[in-house]
Parts: C-alpha cells; sequence; structure tokens
C-alpha cells in the first residue's frame, strides 16, 4: 500500500474525508452527552437518597463522566477504522 498525501487529493475527496470525520464526531458528541446525562441523573438521584456524603457526588460524577467519554471516544474510534471516509478507508499500518 503507497500513502496518498492529504494535499494532493481533488477538494472533493478532502471535503468527504472531512465530512465523514466531522458528522461521527458529532453523533458520538451527542451521543456521549446524552448518555453522560442520563447516567449521571440516574446515579446522582440513586447517591443522593442513599445519603452518600454530598462532597463525594461530584468526585463519583466526575469519574462516571470520565469513562463514559473514555467508552464513547473508543467507539469513535472503532467506527472510523471500519468507515469508508468518501472514496477511502482509514488503515492502521506497522510504523518502522
Amino acid at each position: 500500500m503507497t500513502p496518498i498525501d492529504f494535499k494532493e487529493l481533488t477538494p472533493l475527496s478532502q471535503a468527504g474525508i472531512v465530512w465523514g470525520f466531522f458528522w461521527r464526531c458529532i453523533a458520538t458528541a451527542l451521543g456521549s452527552a446524552l448518555c453522560g446525562a442520563l447516567l449521571g441523573g440516574i446515579v446522582g438521584f440513586v447517591l443522593g437518597i442513599s445519603g452518600i456524603a454530598r462532597s463525594a457526588i461530584p468526585m463519583i460524577g466526575g469519574l462516571l463522566g470520565l469513562l463514559t467519554g473514555l467508552f464513547f471516544f473508543y467507539l469513535y474510534v472503532r467506527w472510523l477504522l471500519a468507515s469508508r471516509l468518501g472514496a477511502f478507508r482509514l488503515v492502521l499500518v506497522l510504523a518502522d
């Protein structure tokens, strides 16, 4: 496989690749925000009722948000590697 320089592509091909990254990023961000808000609301409600110290709830919520964000980032990378971006695909090759 020979590498292709992004600068050498036609503007239409460049736009297709950028659009492929962009809309997947937006969809992932929205999914992450919705799931994080739902999960945070449920966990915050349960922790609030259970009597956990109020000072611990933001730390638990922050950790939960971090884990949710990392999970959705993992899904985003997998999605990009499995997708066609215009007429192209991302392929991982071993760097020497």
